[in-house]
């Protein structure tokens, strides 16, 4: 998520963003993304690093 808004930030300064409309926007996406993270039934499916190994 956090490489999608680094990108997302550089898409908009290549617009000649302001840095205020920037942030905005991103805090929009960022936020979304991660009710959809959070949300989603297959998110409680994805390893979390902690699993039992073999």
């Amino acid at each position: 998520m956090l490489a999608n808004i680094e990108g997302m930030n550089a898409e908009f300064i290549h617009m000649e963003l302001e840095q205020v409309e920037r942030l905005k926007r991103l805090n929009q996406i960022a936020i979304r993304q991660m009710q959809t993270l959070t949300t989603r039934v297959d998110a409680a499916r994805l390893p979390t690093g902690k699993e039992e190994k073999p």
